[in-house]
């Protein structure tokens, strides 16, 4: 799946961001500043695959103290959990795809969460020609209970990470809403995208109303003008405004992303400096 070619096709459609949107007063946020922030390792996945203890340290180094782990750890379990003992760092979730969904494949997925020490196993990503027909969605749906129980059996909390796609109304229904209402609130959680739900056009506020407490984490994901991606404060999206509903949302782990950075460790070097400032209230 060549998502690098779906995300530049879909920002060309230039759909309108998040900045500058009218929104609620915030209400149930405790004055503050994020101290759980993290990182994406999609974002340093090249370096992560090339060297893999030497790219944690460095996340370490930078000053991070959580990570959000991909598919590609850049060695196995127990390899990847020893570099983070090693550097001060918790993988707190990890996201996979549909293909790992099945059964079997799922449970050695779980394992490798009890190795990582996850507290979160997370559905990342839709391939394009999975979701053409809605009838998709609904088999989808039916893995992801499946998976979501597994995972509570297993002492493991599943979720969902959105994109825009979700948010495009296909043979007269909402595929998120279908993912959202059809799924047990309490097995499989939300794993809330900031620049997806600009790219989209959609209100987060309007998600927080409708399933309070139900994104216990965010991607912390900035674009620039053109709705191409930007690094975390050099972009359009406010965040102080998007997270001033913390409580409400349940947000409990923020991490710093960026698709496609150009120097990926200066990216969320800067994100993090970014992140640190921001004002809560």
């Amino acid at each position: 799946m060549d998502r690098r070619r779906f995300i530049k096709t879909a920002a060309g459609l230039g759909l309108t961001g998040l900045s500058g949107m009218a929104g609620l007063l915030p209400v149930n946020a405790a004055p503050g500043r994020i101290s759980n922030y993290g990182v994406q390792l999609y974002t340093i996945r090249h370096l992560l695959a090339e060297n893999m203890q030497r790219t944690l340290a460095q996340v370490a180094e930078i000053g991070f103290k959580e990570v959000e782990g991909i598919l590609n750890l850049g060695g196995n379990a127990k390899d990847f959990r020893a570099a983070l003992d090693q550097n001060g760092l918790t993988c707190v979730s990890r996201h996979v795809d549909p293909i790992q969904l099945e059964v079997e494949t799922f449970k050695t997925y779980l394992e490798d969460a009890h190795t990582i020490g996850q507290k979160y196993m997370i559905m990342g990503w839709i391939p394009p020609e999975d979701r053409v027909r809605l009838d998709q969605y609904k088999s989808l749906i039916e893995k992801l209970n499946v998976a979501s129980h597994m995972c509570r059996d297993a002492g493991i909390q599943f979720g969902y990470h959105h994109h825009d796609f979700e948010f495009v109304e296909l043979e007269g229904q909402m595929p998120y809403e279908l993912i959202f209402d059809q799924t047990d609130p309490d097995l499989m959680k939300i794993e809330m995208d900031f620049y997806w739900m600009a790219f989209a056009n959609k209100d987060p506020f309007e998600l927080f109303d409708r399933y309070p407490g139900r994104f216990p984490m965010c991607h912390l994901k900035d674009m620039d003008e053109n709705k191409w991606f930007a690094d975390v404060g050099k972009g359009t999206i406010d965040f102080e405004r998007n997270l001033s509903r913390i409580e409400q949302a349940g947000f409990e782990h923020f991490f710093v992303e960026h698709d496609e950075p150009e120097d990926p460790l200066e990216t969320i070097r800067y994100g993090l400096e970014t992140v640190k400032k921001l004002k809560i209230s």
